[in-house]
């Protein structure tokens, strides 16, 4: 591998981790007083207005097109479940928890999708594997345990944060399982091209999914306050996705992969930096976001 590529690649690698760091951070701060499915919704649109432009302005037509039948079929199956379904839980995760809780949990879908792929794909599920979920489940049972993020008004409940964990983990499945389809669909379509259709497909979802909420009880609109916060977070987002296809593109997958897992530990930074007291960072949540990502790390080395 030429060396100027593989630095390329990392490089490239680096701006998606820290830009989905960052871009988890971004979310909790619009989502402060606005309704979840919404903002869900929104964003989706905004991320997929900007991929697709992206998209359209460096690639070539042809790429677009499949060439075999049923791709569209996977790229159908991206985009409502790690789009459209998967991102509504993500973002009630991040809401409830905090990122510094739910990133780690989502964060394990390496594994799920290793579970996936040995009968769809007939990719091998070793021993390593087994090893890395069982340092992952350590992982997520430290930050589990570990003393919760502050809230800015009255306490919750604890089924209220109840619910924000089993939304991460629902997420980590979805990825988990949605990679495969991904996978697919890449093989016959560009990468950037797969998810810009995704994208719009998710988008679809995500307000079909707010409408059917708003429909059940009224939700209210997304305060004013709550925009620029979403339109950096679309921007920071829409940069990992073009910035994560480009890095496999130019160095190996292990690279990319071991890279991007340690988002984790990149939320830790940013929340003892900007967000100390809210995220409320201890030893123990530390501890279990180390070994998430090195549990992630053993299943994809």
């Amino acid at each position: 591998m030429n060396p100027g590529d593989h630095a390329l690649g990392l490089a490239f690698a680096t701006v998606a981790a820290l830009a989905w760091a960052a871009f988890s951070f971004l979310v909790k701060m619009a989502l402060r007083d606005a309704p979840v499915l919404r903002v869900t919704a929104c964003l989706t649109t905004l991320n997929a207005l900007l991929v697709t432009l992206f998209a359209l302005a460096v690639l070539p037509l042809a790429s677009f097109a499949p060439k075999i039948e049923g791709t569209f079929l996977w790229v159908l199956l991206s985009g409502v479940f790690h789009i459209g379904i998967s991102r509504s839980f993500f973002y009630l995760a991040i809401h409830r928890l905090g990122p510094n809780r739910s990133v780690p949990v989502a964060m394990s879908y390496p594994f799920v999708t290793a579970l996936v792929a040995w009968p769809l794909l007939g990719e091998p599920l070793t021993l390593r594997i087994v090893l890395g979920l069982a340092v992952l489940l350590l992982g997520i049972s430290l930050i589990v345990s570990a003393a919760p993020a502050q809230s800015e008004g009255a306490s919750p409940s604890p089924g209220w944060r109840t619910l924000g964990w089993i939304a991460a983990g629902v997420t980590s499945i979805l990825w988990g399982v949605s990679a495969v389809f991904f996978k697919r669909a890449s093989l016959d379509i560009h990468p950037v091209a797969v998810a810009s259709f995704a994208l719009m497909i998710g988008a679809v979802v995500a307000w079909a999914i707010a409408a059917g909420e708003a429909a059940r009880s009224k939700l209210p609109p997304i305060p004013r306050r709550a925009w620029p916060w979403l339109l950096i977070a679309s921007v920071f987002q829409a940069a990992a996705v073009p910035s994560y296809n480009y890095a496999l593109k130019h160095t190996l997958a292990v690279n990319v992969t071991a890279i991007v897992s340690a988002q984790p530990l990149i939320a830790l930074v940013i929340g003892w930096l900007f967000l100390r007291e809210s995220e409320n960072i201890t030893p123990r949540l530390c501890a279990g976001a180390l070994l998430t990502v090195a549990g992630t790390l053993i299943v994809v080395s």
